[in-house]
């Protein structure tokens, strides 16, 4: 084991060694913070910059050591590079030897790389925990110092209010003297010189107050001033860590690039040296495809042939069939065309013979109410014939020429109904 990885336990052993200096966050009471001397404020100041430059310090030694045990030796890198002739020179004198030589393992790729990024991240770690305290430290001075700021205030504003309670009494009490001569008021000034007095002390005690608060407000503001510097010193510390982790990480993403560029060459060469022993089988391959090609060629050649002799053929009767149908279809339009004709010209004819036969009964109809019209003349004839004839019988002024005139026209009357009846 080197002695870097001994010197690296050593210090790690001691809790110690790489821990930032701790902030003293003690709280003091007002009374004690006014005891205590400005000379004081100043050394504490001053060993808390330095704590912080010492732990710094650490961290980085602690960084430095700990990539030193992780970096690869250059005995053991010469070895791994030597490694791979031993196994040739002993093929090429075909002598075994006595003893087989163990293999030195080659230093990991990026390894110094990743050593130095792992460092940088341990420091970077190791600075973090210093800001965190610095920071509470200063969250607790500034409360402390906002507290004291708030005293002063108070103290202030009791002394201003004890101030115009003792004017407001001493006015009282001045009154109250000069009209003693006209009214019996012992009591009265006796009481107020009372409260005058009383008033006058507290207002002296709420002074000192004023005055203790103003001595504890300048002690929090220092102290104040004090942790803040110390949080920028662990802050700026924290700053420079993340920095060099940056860098590293940089770096080791460059190194990476290049050995994946390596990488890519290396694969670049066995892939055409894989293509080039490809091409031939390929080649061989692509001919016997050709043959095949070629061959199927052929067979669809053959094929389409006689399907092309299949579709001629179908064609040829396709069209014998449709020539077929098409007379088919003329004939039956040259009968239909026929049949329509002939029923046209019955349909005409019956037509006209429903004319005809119209005609007729119209011409039935007007005779038979023309015969009808005459019968009744006739009834109507015969009717007053007979009214006549009774008429010249019942009067007898008619001679029997004229009786049988009567008759006659009577008997013609009645003949020519009788036809008209038939």
């Amino acid at each position: 084991m080197r002695h870097s990885t001994l010197a690296l336990f050593a210090l790690l052993s001691s809790a110690s060694a790489f821990a930032p200096a701790k902030i003293s966050t003690t709280h003091r009471s007002q009374s004690s913070l006014h005891a205590v001397k400005n000379d004081n404020n100043n050394n504490q100041f001053g060993n808390q910059i330095e704590d912080a430059k010492n732990a710094f310090l650490g961290t980085v030694t602690a960084a430095t050591i700990l990539m030193g045990t992780l970096a690869p030796l250059p005995d053991a890198a010469n070895a791994a590079t030597a490694a791979p002739a031993a196994p040739v020179a002993a093929t090429a004198t075909k002598t075994a030897p006595s003893k087989k030589a163990e293999p030195v393992a080659a230093p990991a790729p990026l390894a110094a790389e990743k050593a130095t990024v792992a460092s940088a991240k341990a420091a970077f770690t190791a600075s973090q925990k210093p800001i965190t305290d610095a920071k509470s430290a200063y969250s607790t001075a500034s409360t402390t110092s906002n507290s004291a700021k708030k005293g002063v205030e108070s103290a202030v504003k009791k002394a201003a209010d004890l101030k115009k309670s003792l004017i407001s009494a001493n006015d009282k009490l001045s009154q109250a003297k000069r009209k003693q001569y006209k009214s019996n008021n012992e009591n009265l000034i006796n009481v107020l010189s009372k409260t005058v007095e009383s008033t006058r002390v507290q207002l002296a005690e709420a002074e000192k107050t004023v005055s203790f608060a103003k001595s504890a407000e300048v002690k929090a503001s220092k102290d104040l001033a004090v942790k803040k510097s110390a949080l920028e010193s662990a802050e700026k510390t924290g700053a420079n860590a993340k920095k060099a982790l940056a860098s590293a990480e940089d770096k080791l993403s460059v190194a990476t690039k290049k050995l994946q560029a390596a990488n890519a060459k290396a694969a670049k060469q066995a892939q055409e040296a894989k293509k080039k022993a490809a091409e031939k089988a390929k080649k061989e391959k692509q001919k016997a495809e050709k043959a095949a090609k070629e061959l199927k060629k052929k067979e669809q050649k053959a094929k389409k042939q006689e399907q092309k002799a299949k579709k001629d053929a179908q064609k040829k009767a396709d069209k014998a069939a449709k020539e077929l149908k098409k007379k088919e279809q003329k004939a039956k339009k040259v009968a239909q065309a026929k049949a329509d004709k002939a029923a046209k010209a019955l349909k005409k004819q019956q037509k006209k013979q429903k004319e005809i036969d119209t005609a007729k009964r119209i011409a039935e109809r007007k005779a038979a109410e023309a015969k009808a019209k005459k019968l009744k003349e006739a009834e109507q004839t015969l009717k007053a014939l007979e009214m006549k004839k009774k008429n010249a019988v019942v009067s007898e002024k008619r001679s029997e020429a004229s009786i049988k005139a009567a008759d006659a026209e009577i008997a013609s009357a009645a003949k020519k109904l009788a036809d008209l009846k038939k």
